[in-house]
């Protein structure tokens, strides 16, 4: 940090510390409201670990509400007892699992003083605002906790705000520590503490009516986390090439602005894909995640770390010089090259390297995408020198510069290691604004069909019930408070207004369930009468369409009516037999029986709405019920019980108490609205971007499947050019290829892991190419000068591939097909698995080929003999897992597998001549 952040957040500790030992001192209280101060030091300690990642590195927390509610109820130095308390063990906790997080030593502190000075001075000016005799539920008291409320989070916001300005060089608009949402959904959360606390002063156990809510706030918070999904890579969690190329144009864009320096760290995972063919997919996407946390781990905090796709992962490093970012690089490239990655602690340590690439603005580039394509070029140079090492774009041979294409535009294509051409962007109607009312306009009219006669009868049954149970309730029912069901009715409509989207479906959900399902148990069926007809025609005059026609406005509104009435009916009756006084036991009585009530009311309304839609579409009604309603229950459900306590509300403090319950429900339903609306645009965005991205996939796999079958074609044409050289091993490379398929697929292996499998049988003998045809065409057994020579043609395969960077990947298999398990093979006397799997299958492919097919000094052996073989050299020459794979395939396949490849020739040794042990049939490179 800057001198003067250090400043700044030290000065916060103080002044936190010194109020702290001032409350402690003067203000220490003679009394310990024990039950209290326990319970809300458990729930700020519990809330404080229901954390929600925001953008900017910044973290939602919901123990605030019961700070600020601890702050109204407890003396002062009982408050700041709680915020050291509760702040503590939570950093105790962070420490002893290991977490980066809070680990410098100031964040915890500083979170400390900013909550104990915000508490006190706002706790102060309520006090002020009202005097002793005020009225728990007067409007002084409201205004006052309200001003209360604000102060908290305004001063809290720009502590915070004050301390990513200094501490990361962002400016106020960037940090969105100011933006409204923000603000909305931290004020939001104080305004329930308030309400926390009235209701904790009526009656403690009354505590669980603040709780219901809580649980749509917290989701509330985790909406953005659809966005972050949307900026991030699945599999690593840093941030996807889409998002750091935004980023990083607002940083060059900035350093340009201050003509401050900026450096970009390319970085590329060196042979990956041997380490996916040796160990499998898993090990190498678990090499990834490994490499990706050590990247977030020794990065600051302010740097921007993202993955371009594969093995590719970009750093951007603001405010940093060159010589800092080879620091860096270097710093992370001893911390992966020391680290074992494991895919699970019983799997073994995977160790690799990595080679990185470092350019700085604005000596190396000053564009963007130049910048990124300099230290693109130094990666090439790291692979150059052998890999494993830091190169600077400025040390860069000009020769290796002229060899590397011309500037890619990475800031657009880093989607995946594939250049895929930008398609023309699909034109994507807006869906029409989606609800959960029954709006889906009919094929034909009701009249025309099967299915409108169907619709018809259905809408007019489910109405006439509805009219019948309204004069039921009419007649049942004593005459309701004209006065709470005219305030219900108001509610209803502003409730019905912000309307909560699906933005998978075609859905939506509004806090006027709660009212409605309120209305239910506090007037019953009459009330339930008006509040529906208000939540139509609110809904209705919301989404009003006059090209719709006057008949669907009105069958349609008054079907909806009649299904929020014959929902509310449950509720209605239920609320009859709910005990008179709720005290605890009562209590969880009432819950257990509304939590039922509520089950049913939703069954009632999602049924309804979907018969009538099934009905109109002709469509499976459990497949739309899925699509569109059953995201909607648990939100069912918390609004239900809101309904249920808001009435307790109104028995318990008449309608002041429904206005304190429901106002900050109201603006926790705002700031999702608002969180959703934002989201929407992002989905949009992806699902636009996903359309073209399928169609460009789509391409892309016809085109691989037309290389793919080129290529098999080209790989079959090679192998028998190579084979071509040896007049006695006619088709053993196809052989040894249709072997190791056999083996792969046995295994398990994934198609793509099978594919190099069969590319690496195919070209396992390649290295026959550069061996003297005098030797290949001996007819007899090979002296041992001879065989040392005929070994060289492992090397020389791997030399010739080496310089293919597309077939690089295959070396390490073809390099090691004659291991053997025990180490007594060549070239290298590898052991056990440090042998790549791949090549240990096609060991036991070319021993099994060898046996199989006739040569000069041996003829072809029986299938049982061959097997034998195999399951006597398992564990020796073998590993005994592939040898067991192919012993299954071979018993299972039988000669229809196993076949002579061999052609005729026209002299054959005799076999009686030249004893040969079993065992040196296949250790011969023939």
């Amino acid at each position: 940090m800057t001198k003067r952040a250090w400043v700044y957040v030290i000065g916060w500790i103080i002044a936190g510390g010194i109020l702290s030992a001032w409350v402690a001192q003067v203000a220490a209280p003679s009394s310990f409201p024990a039950f209290t101060f326990f319970a809300f030091l458990s729930f700020a300690t519990i809330a404080q670990f229901l954390k929600v990642p925001a953008p900017n590195h910044q973290l939602y927390y919901l123990n605030t509400i019961f700070l600020f509610a601890s702050a109204l109820l407890l003396p002062p130095f009982w408050f700041v007892s709680i915020v050291i308390i509760s702040l503590a063990i939570q950093w105790l906790k962070e420490r002893l699992t290991g977490s980066p997080h809070l680990r410098d030593w100031y964040l915890q502190p500083f979170n400390m003083s900013t909550h104990i000075i915000c508490g006190l001075v706002s706790s102060r000016l309520v006090l002020a605002l009202m005097s002793i005799d005020t009225p728990l539920l007067s409007s002084t008291t409201v205004i006052a906790a309200l001003a209360g409320a604000l102060t908290y989070v305004v001063i809290n916001h720009l502590a915070i705000g004050g301390a990513l300005v200094l501490a990361r060089g962002v400016t106020w608009r960037e940090s969105g520590i100011l933006e409204i949402e923000n603000l909305l959904m931290d004020y939001v959360g104080l305004c329930m503490g308030y309400m926390l606390s009235v209701i904790w002063k009526i009656d403690a156990g009354l505590m669980v009516t603040t709780l219901a809510p809580l649980i749509l706030v917290y989701r509330a918070l985790a909406v953005p986390g659809l966005k972050k999904e949307a900026q991030t890579d699945g599999k690593t969690g840093l941030l996807n090439a889409h998002y750091f190329n935004k980023l990083f144009i607002t940083e060059m864009d900035r350093a340009e602005n201050l003509q401050h320096p900026l450096s970009v760290i390319m970085a590329d995972l060196d042979l990956l894909r041997n380490i996916n063919n040796s160990y499998g997919h898993l090990a190498g996407d678990a090499v990834l995640v490994g490499v990706a946390k050590i990247v977030r781990d020794e990065i600051r905090k302010y740097d921007l770390a993202g993955r371009f796709g594969g093995e590719e992962f970009c750093i951007a490093l603001p405010e940093t010089p060159l010589e800092e970012a080879v620091s860096i690089a270097e710093r992370i490239r001893r911390a992966i090259e020391s680290t074992g990655f494991k895919l699970n602690e019983n799997a073994l340590s995977i160790n690799v390297t990595m080679s990185f690439g470092v350019a700085s603005f604005p000596q190396d580039a000053t564009a963007p995408n130049e910048l990124i394509h300099q230290a693109d070029v130094a990666v090439y140079q790291a692979k150059l020198q052998g890999r494993n090492c830091v190169v600077c774009s400025g040390n860069v041979p000009h020769s290796v510069k002229l060899e590397m294409p011309g500037v890619v535009n990475r800031l657009e294509t880093a989607h995946g290691s594939t250049y895929i051409p930008k398609p023309t962007p699909i034109q994507i109607e807006r869906p029409s604004d989606p609800s959960q009312q029954f709006e889906h306009e009919p094929q034909s009219s009701p009249a025309k069909g099967q299915s409108a006669s169907w619709l018809g009868w259905l809408v007019g049954v489910v109405i006439g019930i509805a009219v019948l149970v309204s004069i039921g309730g009419f007649i049942s029912q004593p005459r309701p408070d004209s006065m709470i069901v005219f305030l219900l009715m108001i509610m209803a409509g502003i409730t019905q207004l912000p309307q909560l989207k699906n933005l998978a479906g075609d859905s939506t959900i509004s806090v006027s369930v709660a009212i409605n399902f309120a209305a239910a148990v506090l007037v019953g069926i009459p009330g339930v009468v008006f509040t529906s007809a208000t939540i139509v025609i609110a809904h209705r005059l919301y989404r009003w369409n006059s090209k719709k026609g006057l008949w669907p406005v009105i069958y349609k509104t008054v079907y909806n009516w009649s299904i929020h009435v014959l929902a509310a009916l449950t509720p209605a009756v239920v609320s009859v037999l709910l005990p008179t006084q709720l005290d605890i036991i009562d209590l969880i009585i009432s819950l257990g029986m509304m939590t039922l009530a509520a089950i049913i009311y939703f069954g009632v309304e999602t049924g309804l709405l979907v018969a009538a839609v099934s009905a109109e579409k002709s469509e499976s009604p459990l497949k739309i019920w899925k699509d569109e309603c059953a995201w909607l229950a648990p939100q069912y459900f918390v609004l239900c019980m809101i309904g249920f306590f808001l009435a307790v509300a109104y028995d318990f403090q008449g309608n002041v108490g429904i206005l304190v319950f429901t106002i900050p429900v109201l603006m926790m339903t705002y700031s999702q609205k608002e969180y959703i609306d934002r989201t929407e645009k992002g989905v949009l965005e992806l699902r636009r971007m996903n359309q073209e991205l399928a169609g460009a996939n789509s391409r892309v796999l016809e085109a691989n499947v037309a290389i793919r079958e080129m290529n098999e074609e080209l790989l079959v044409t090679l192998a028998k050019m190579i084979d071509a050289r040896d007049p006695y091993v006619s088709g053993h490379s196809a052989q040894v290829a249709e072997y190791a398929t056999a083996i792969a697929t046995e295994l398990g292996f994934d198609e793509e892991h099978i594919v190099q499998v069969r590319q690496a049988a195919f070209f396992h003998d390649i290295g026959k190419i550069g061996i003297s045809e005098k030797v290949l065409h001996k007819p007899t057994k090979l002296e041992n000068q001879e065989y040392d020579y005929i070994k060289k043609h492992v090397a020389i395969g791997a030399q010739f591939l080496e310089t293919c960077k597309g077939l690089r990947y295959l070396v390490p298999s073809i390099q090691a097909h004659h291991e053997w398990w025990n180490g007594c093979g060549y070239p290298n006397h590898l052991i056990g698995e440090q042998i790549p799997l791949d090549g240990r299958i096609l060991a036991v492919c070319d021993a099994v080929e060898a046996m199989a097919s006739d040569r000069p000094y041996h003829r072809a052996l029986s299938l049982e003999t061959i097997i034998a073989e195999i399951e006597r050299c398992a564990g020796t020459q073998f590993d005994p897992q592939v040898a067991a794979a192919f012993i299954r395939v071979a018993k299972r396949e039988g000669r229809k597998l196993v076949v002579n490849s061999a052609r005729s020739v026209s002299a054959r040794a005799d076999v009686q001549a030249v004893p040969v042990l079993l065992e040196n049939y296949w250790q011969v490179a023939l």
